[in-house]
């Protein structure tokens, strides 16, 4: 069996910290804590096609998604705020929203192996 591909990069992280592992750790625990919820209501919206809230909580995922360095839903959360924000493109919310919640599930799992959480 091959290495499995990390999908997040925590030099961000990293250089934030200053060489402080704890706080490192911390802000692992608090994406491991919080995006499910986050998820959670990402895809509440998408099935109430509420688009205005599917815009406002990939908003908050945004930075979230970027500080823990996971490039392979940078575009598509952004895709996906601009989208519920402009209510375009909504065709491709569902294929969207299920990618993002799948990445996200699969990062917990490599932190939670990888730091031992």
């Amino acid at each position: 069996m091959g290495t499995v591909e990390k999908l997040y990069d925590l030099s961000m992280v990293e250089m934030i910290s200053g060489g402080d592992k704890s706080f490192i750790v911390k802000m692992i625990q608090l994406f491991i804590d919080t995006m499910p919820q986050n998820v959670s209501e990402l895809k509440a919206s998408l099935q109430q096609q509420n688009w205005e809230m599917l815009g406002k909580h990939a908003h908050k995922m945004k930075s979230t998604i970027d500080s823990m360095g996971i490039g392979s839903l940078k575009e598509d959360i952004r895709t996906i705020e601009s989208s519920g924000k402009n209510k375009t493109n909504l065709e491709a919310m569902p294929g969207l929203v299920d990618k993002t919640a799948g990445i996200i599930d699969q990062c917990i799992q490599q932190l939670k192996n990888d730091y031992a959480l």
